[in-house]
């Protein structure tokens, strides 16, 4: 498939084998909950005269191509190999996305060790340390809407997942953060468990000299780390770090995320996507140094 024809196929049937329903329709303008984060308030906006997408909340848009490399946080080509082989018709919808637990449609099944040759080979395609993914990571097995699916599980502080594999990333159960707690003076944030892992495989010395506290959706930053009553970054109504290092993305959110925490902690806070500003993310930084998978 070319990027002609797939940018020809309609973002809002993606968006059906996804699990997404349009919440208004106005004319050409197709509303939908945003299928990037967790949201109450449509701002997922498809026109479809013109098949092209805009998420207000990120800022950011445009055509299927576009929608799938940021939905599967991949590039071009594995794009054009998603939408080839008619992936979407089986990549489960973000249950985040869908009010928990009211009616609960998933049932984990298992939770081993990672063993699965086809985990195991997506994880060295992201150039993630094998043993550092097997010490914080889980191979989850679950049936969802009745069907049986397995993918690297990353454990939250509300007991659910963060899933992901070649062609899935979700949440099962409820969102939250993850925090590994080093009683360290200093503290890490970043936006997900691979950019965690991603962090740890280029500086393995540093692992338990910081705590981590992985958002999992920067969305998490306001409704859990911008207020003093959070006891993440507070005690006793004080900030208990020396330091706060922010590693989000290099992107509008990103940018958004590290100027709220500027704001918030001030002088504790330290912008520290310098290492990675050429770069998307820290998996992206370490995609482009490591190309020989050498971990």
């Amino acid at each position: 498939m070319n990027c002609n024809t797939a940018k020809q196929i309609r973002i809002i049937d993606l968006l059906e084998k996804l699990g997404y329903s349009p919440k208004r329709i106005a004319s050409e303008s197709w509303w939908y909950i945003s299928p990037f984060r967790q949201e109450k308030t449509p701002s997922f906006k498809v026109d479809l005269a013109k098949n092209l997408y805009y998420d207000f909340g990120e800022g950011t848009g445009g055509t299927t191509l576009d929608f799938v490399m940021r939905y599967n946080n991949c590039d071009l080509k594995s794009a054009l190999s998603i939408l080839d082989n008619n992936v979407f018709s089986f990549v489960q919808p973000t249950v985040f996305n869908i009010p928990p637990q009211s009616e609960k449609n998933y049932e984990i099944i298992a939770v081993t060790e990672i063993v699965n040759p086809h985990l195991i080979q997506y994880i060295k395609s992201r150039k993630l340390c094998l043993k550092t993914v097997k010490k914080y990571c889980k191979q989850v097995h679950y049936t969802l809407n009745n069907k049986s699916y397995y993918a690297i599980g990353f454990k939250n502080d509300a007991n659910g997942y963060e899933l992901r594999n070649k062609y899935v990333k979700m949440c099962l159960g409820s969102k939250a953060v993850s925090y590994i707690c080093n009683n360290s003076k200093k503290v890490i944030l970043l936006e997900s468990w691979s950019d965690f892992i991603s962090f740890l495989t280029l500086y393995p010395n540093a692992e338990y000299q910081f705590d981590y506290i992985i958002l999992n959706s920067v969305t998490t930053l306001n409704s859990t780390l911008l207020s003093e009553s959070n006891t993440y970054l507070y005690k006793f109504d004080k900030i208990k770090y020396e330091l706060i290092v922010c590693l989000f993305d290099n992107d509008k959110a990103g940018d958004l995320a590290t100027e709220k925490a500027l704001d918030t902690y001030g002088n504790n806070v330290v912008d520290g996507r310098l290492f990675y500003q050429e770069y998307k993310d820290v998996n992206d930084y370490l995609l482009t140094i490591n190309p020989d998978n050498s971990v």
